[in-house]
């Protein structure tokens, strides 16, 4: 026999659709947390390497006179040279 409106039934059968609906929200909602929960996890991880890579790099060293070099625009192109070799 099919449910009509009328029936007394049709109200705990609404119920019980509204309360099954709710629940797979709610599992839904826990789904979504826990995957944030993870994705906060491995981007927490990646940074805490990158801090210890970080570390135990090498400093940078400071350039001497003797490293650096200087570059100017001629009319025929760019020229580049140390400092030691250029005459004021």
């Amino acid at each position: 026999m099919p449910i009509t409106v009328s029936e007394s039934g049709t109200a705990m059968f609404g119920a019980v659709l509204r309360a099954a609906a709710f629940l797979a929200l709610g599992i839904g909602l826990a789904v979504l947390l826990v995957f944030a929960a993870a994705a906060a996890v491995v981007v927490g991880l990646m940074i805490l390497g990158a801090a210890i890579a970080l570390r135990f790099a090498p400093r940078p060293v400071e350039a001497t006179a003797a490293g650096v070099l200087e570059a100017r625009r001629t009319p025929t192109g760019w020229v580049v040279e140390g400092l030691s070799r250029r005459q004021p």
